[in-house]
C-alpha cells in the first residue's frame, strides 16, 4: 500500500461502471483486484492534489485521519486528531475548533500531555489528572510525523487556537508513535530508524533550543526492524513498551535505558495498547499484520491469547477500559476493540477468542473478493 494516498476518482468504462466511481484510498493494483476489474479495461481517472491546509483553516481533514485522541475521561466529544494533511485539530464534537500546521509530511499520530498546562507547576509536580470538567482548560499535546520529526502544541481554550511549543528533530526516519508518560514528565517517540527516543517533557516543549540538538534522556536501539507503537505502562513508574515490523515487544526502564525483558512475536505489529493488572504487570493487545490481535501478561513470555476475524491487516487496538474504574468491577474490563484494513471495527470480549461480539462495516466499502481474502 502506499503510504499517502492519491485524491483519485476512477471509473470503468464498462455498463458497471457506476459501480466503480468511488475515491481510490490504496494502490490502483489493489483496488482493481478488490473489485475483480480487469487490466485490459480503459480506466478513466480524476486526479486533484491535496493541498496543505492554511493556519487557521477550519476546515475538516482532507485525507486520512490517522490518529484520535480523547484527553478528557467520560467526555469523547472533545477531541484531537492527527491526519495525513499534515495538520492536528482539536474538535468538540463535529465542530473543528482549531488547525495545527507544521509538519510537512503525514502526522502518524498524537498524543495528550495527561496535566493540565494552565498551571505551569502542575507540569513539574506532576499533579491531578484531567477530568471531563475541565474541558474548558488549555490542552497540551505532540504528534510524530512522516517528516522526522516531533512536535508539541498547546490548544489555548480562551482563544481557540493551536499554539506551537517546540520541535524535536532526532530521527532519522519517519516517526510513527509517540506516546507521554501518565504523570508527564516523560515522552516517547518510536521511529522507522529503529530507535525508541525518551525525552523529559521539558526538553520537548522548549522553543529556544535547536530542534536537532535535543538530547533525550534515553536512545533504545534493540529493535531489529522500524519501531511503530510505543506505550507508557498505567500503573509502572517509566516502564515504556515498544514493538513494530520485528514482532516482539521491548520491555524498558525508560529513565535508566534498560532493557527490561522481550516478549516474543513471529508478525509486525502495527498497534499496541496496555491495561495494569497489577501495580507491577500489564496485560497488552498488538494488532498484528497476520490479521490477528494478541494478548500479552508481562509476567510472561509469549502471548496467552490470539484473537482471529480481521480479514486484513489490523492497524488499531485499544482496552474499553478507563482508569479511574480500575480496582472495580467496570463493564469493559473484559472489553476491547479493533480496527482493521478491511473497514471493519470489532468489539471483542476476552473470555471469547473465536468471534467477537460486534462488527461495524464503514460505510462505502466493497467487501474483496476471496481472491484477496
Amino acid at each position: 500500500m502506499i503510504r499517502r494516498p492519491p485524491r483519485s476518482t476512477l471509473s470503468s468504462s464498462s455498463a458497471a461502471s457506476d459501480v466503480y466511481k468511488r475515491q481510490v484510498m490504496t494502490t490502483l493494483d489493489k483496488f482493481m483486484r478488490r473489485r475483480g476489474l480487469s487490466t485490459e479495461e480503459i480506466m478513466h481517472i480524476e486526479y486533484t492534489p491535496a493541498l496543505q491546509a492554511k493556519e487557521g483553516n477550519k476546515l475538516p481533514h482532507d485525507d486520512w485521519v490517522a490518529s484520535v485522541r480523547a484527553p478528557f475521561n467520560g467526555d469523547a466529544n472533545f477531541l484531537i486528531t492527527g491526519s495525513y494533511d499534515n495538520c492536528v485539530r482539536v474538535w468538540s464534537g463535529e465542530e473543528c475548533l482549531a488547525v495545527g500546521a507544521g509538519h510537512s509530511e503525514a502526522v502518524k499520530e498524537v498524543a495528550f500531555h495527561p496535566v493540565p498546562v494552565d498551571m505551569p507547576s502542575d507540569i513539574k509536580k506532576a499533579g491531578k489528572k484531567r477530568s471531563q470538567s475541565e474541558v474548558g482548560s488549555n490542552v497540551a499535546f505532540a504528534s510524530a510525523s512522516m517528516d522526522g520529526s516531533v512536535r508539541t502544541w498547546v490548544y489555548d481554550a480562551t482563544t481557540s487556537k493551536i499554539k506551537a511549543t517546540g520541535v524535536i528533530r532526532q530521527n532519522i526516519g519517519a516517526v510513527d508513535s509517540v506516546t507521554i508518560s501518565p504523570d508527564g514528565r516523560l515522552l516517547a517517540c518510536g521511529s522507522w530508524d529503529k530507535t525508541v527516543k525518551v525525552f523529559d517533557w521539558s526538553v520537548a516543549i522548549d522553543t529556544v533550543a535547536d530542534p536537532m540538538k535535543k538530547q533525550p534522556i534515553a536512545s533504545l536501539t534493540d529493535h531489529a526492524r522500524s519501531v511503530l507503537s510505543v506505550r507508557f505502562s498505567p500503573s509502572q513508574r517509566n516502564v515504556l513498551y515498544s514493538t513494530g515490523l520485528d514482532g516482539c515487544v521491548k520491555i524498558w526502564d525508560a529513565q535508566n535505558a534498560q532493557l527490561m525483558g522481550t516478549l516474543a512475536g513471529e508478525h509486525a505489529v502495527q498497534s499496541l495498547s496496555v491495561k495494569p493488572v497489577t501495580n507491577s504487570a500489564d496485560y497488552l493487545l498488538a494488532g498484528c499484520t497476520d490479521n490477528k490481535i494478541r494478548m500479552y501478561d508481562t509476567r510472561q513470555k509469549g502471548a496467552i491469547k490470539t484473537f482471529s476475524g480481521h480479514r486484513q491487516w489490523v492497524y488499531g487496538v485499544t482496552w474499553m477500559w478507563r482508569e479511574e474504574e480500575q480496582g472495580g468491577a467496570p463493564a469493559g474490563e473484559n472489553l476491547f476493540a479493533s480496527a482493521s484494513e478491511d473497514a471493519t471495527v470489532r468489539v471483542w470480549d476476552l473470555r471469547c477468542v473465536s468471534a467477537p461480539l460486534m462488527v461495524k462495516d464503514c460505510l462505502l466499502y466493497t467487501s474483496p473478493s476471496p481472491r484477496d481474502s
